[in-house]
């Protein structure tokens, strides 16, 4: 099971056997006695590609189970599961990269004989087929095949830079961010009409993008250098707060609101590097309905220059 679920990982024999360090002929082998013995086809193969068919897939899923069960029993006898270890392989977004690597500081300190890999990505992955343990996501909210814990809320900042300001004005009211450039971010699609609430009022606006990006870093850069006004989750917009940049409409609150969720494949396999990585996190996080971000986006301007000094 071990290497039919590695092959599935790494989308070859060739690859799962170097990191098996196994003969390819070996994996073969294995491979073929596995699906000889469930009496199915688990893999197509050409010359080019390995895929797997869709009892492969449903298999999958129930060796994952199986060898996280077994990994459990094994970790049952560390202290009930207290130390976990092995490779545990987290996927989280570019822009959330900094409190990620602060919680996992924290974790790998607590708990050594973890090895951690961490791939930075806002695309959406198959946790399963693509053998991640837990993935980070921020959306509105989450449904479909995975566990969603929600770890953190992230509102929307709107900064802009203090050379824009200067040009251009600070925006009084959201609809005159219409008459602004703005910086809008593609994914998972992008957003040119916003709708911001403060109380009961809300006002819906489109806007008018100088820049548009599935890449957080490359809007922030341009924001900082006066190009447009920024809307970023506070998750990031910390760094960009930092930098110089001026928070703006700070009264108001775009709508939707974000939120941080950590998922994870199964509730019932949970392993206790998963659950205490979780837990970590939560601990590093605080209130899961609200933004630990939020009060360092908005502090006092001398507070902030003080930050970037610092």
């Amino acid at each position: 099971m071990k290497v039919f679920v590695r092959v599935a990982q790494r989308g070859g024999f060739a690859s799962a056997a170097r990191e098996l360090v196994m003969s390819p002929a070996a994996v073969t082998k294995h491979i073929a006695a596995l699906e000889s013995r469930v009496r199915a086809r688990l893999f197509d193969r050409t010359t080019r590609s390995v895929s797997l068919t869709e009892a492969g897939r449903l298999y999958l899923e129930r060796c994952l189970e199986c060898l996280q069960a077994f990994e459990d029993a094994d970790a049952s006898v560390n202290q009930l599961g207290d130390k976990p270890g092995g490779l545990l392989r987290l996927t989280a977004p570019v822009d959330a990269g900094a409190t990620v690597v602060s919680a996992l500081s924290r974790y790998m300190k607590s708990y050594a004989d973890v090895t951690v890999d961490l791939q930075l990505s806002n695309r959406a992955v198959d946790l399963v087929d693509e053998g991640f343990d837990i993935a980070l996501r921020i959306a509105p909210s989450l449904t479909g095949q995975y566990v969603a814990r929600p770890l953190a809320v992230t509102r929307i900042a709107i900064l802009g830079a203090p050379g824009y300001l200067r040009r251009h004005g600070r925006p009084a009211r959201p609809e005159d961010l219409a008459t602004h450039r703005t910086m809008i971010f593609t994914e998972p699609r992008p957003r040119d009409e916003w709708v911001l609430q403060r109380g009961r009022e809300q006002v819906r606006v489109r806007l008018k993008p100088a820049m548009l990006s599935n890449n957080g870093r490359a809007l922030q850069e341009a924001g900082r250098a006066g190009v447009g006004l920024l809307m970023m989750p506070s998750i990031a917009a910390v760094d960009d707060v930092v930098a110089g940049m001026e928070p703006v409409l700070v009264d108001w609150a775009v709508l939707p609101e974000l939120r941080l969720y950590a998922l994870y494949p199964h509730r019932r396999f949970l392993s206790a590097k998963v659950r205490l990585l979780v837990e970590t996190l939560r601990s590093e996080l605080g209130d899961p309905e609200a933004d630990p971000w939020w009060p360092a986006v908005v502090g006092r301007p001398a507070t902030r220059r003080a930050r970037a000094r610092g």
